[in-house]
């Protein structure tokens, strides 16, 4: 139940699709006077080493962040990069002072540098070691203090549990990210459900969820899953993916290659973002003819 450490993983291929679908939903939801809440189901530790032994033992930022990098370092590449990509990767220098790659952010991180006093977090996190390390983190995060500000909810909990007990949000604006490890084979159906029932009692907030692209039936079937239930609540919705391989058919066999974002009730400018910013993120990460991205979204 608890094997699963995002440590191993973080500033891979798949966080940096992640992230910068996420900078550009906070982004875009904070231009608004009204204030948002900002949902964190699967928080992890906040932010990460990545000189940390688990992440050098992965190697896994090296398929991401770590070949992106070098378009920030370079200020011939840094002025011509796409919006998108520039916001994210100035995002990533904020926190590596001094233009070392040390630090990777984590979601509650990225979304925090967006978040104003007036906005709220609500940060659920199961696995007790990493709960312990994001209390050490928040007060790095930009979040005015620690777990006891008003402004943050902070908790022990199943992420699915924590949405459903905190949607609809007071303000009445919310974004959600649903990111589980998806280890077990009923996540995907717990996903799928948790959207549902939170799109039942708020069927305007902004759900965004990351799932691995694998040759498994119930990763092949969610992206369908989420679309009939976008339609049953006539909301939009955005699907994405970057690859920078052939799929593989599980997490285990050759890594993971592939993953995706699926968004009820995008922003109407994520689209246009993602399309000027993917094809360089594709490009730099591929490791074969396989690589890409793909945008679809409701008509």
């Amino acid at each position: 139940m608890f094997s699963y450490r995002h440590a191993f993983h973080a500033g891979n291929h798949a966080d940096v699709l992640k992230h910068m679908v996420l900078l550009h939903i906070c982004q875009y939801m904070t231009q608004k006077d009204k204030p948002i809440t900002y949902i964190d189901t699967h928080a992890g530790v906040g932010m990460y080493h990545l000189s940390n032994p688990m992440a050098q033992k992965s190697g896994e930022a090296e398929t991401g962040i770590n070949k992106l990098w070098p378009l920030w370092t370079n200020k011939g590449s840094r002025d011509a990069l796409p919006p998108l990509l520039h916001s994210y990767l100035k995002h990533i220098s904020e926190l590596n002072k001094g233009g070392k790659l040390k630090l990777y952010p984590g979601s509650p991180y990225v979304a925090s540098q967006s978040l104003r006093e007036i906005d709220r977090l609500k940060v659920f996190e199961l696995h007790p070691t990493d709960m312990r390390l994001l209390d050490d983190n928040l007060p790095h995060i930009n979040l005015s203090g620690t777990a006891d500000n008003k402004r943050i909810l902070f908790k022990t909990v199943d992420g699915f549990v924590g949405l459903k007990a905190n949607v609809p949000p007071a303000s009445r604006r919310g974004l959600t990210l649903i990111d589980p490890s998806f280890e077990m084979k009923d996540d995907y159906n717990k996903v799928a459900k948790a959207v549902k029932d939170a799109l039942t009692r708020f069927p305007s907030g902004t759900y965004a969820i990351w799932y691995p692209v694998l040759a498994r039936p119930e990763s092949r079937n969610l992206p369908t899953q989420l679309e009939r239930i976008a339609n049953e609540f006539n909301v939009n919705w955005l699907h994405t993916t970057l690859a920078i391989d052939e799929v593989a058919p599980t997490h285990l066999q050759l890594g993971l290659k592939s993953s995706a974002m699926f968004v009820f009730n995008p922003p109407y400018t994520l689209a246009a973002a993602l399309n000027e910013s993917l094809p360089v993120v594709a490009k730099r990460l591929a490791d074969s003819e396989h690589a890409g991205f793909t945008i679809a979204q409701s008509s």
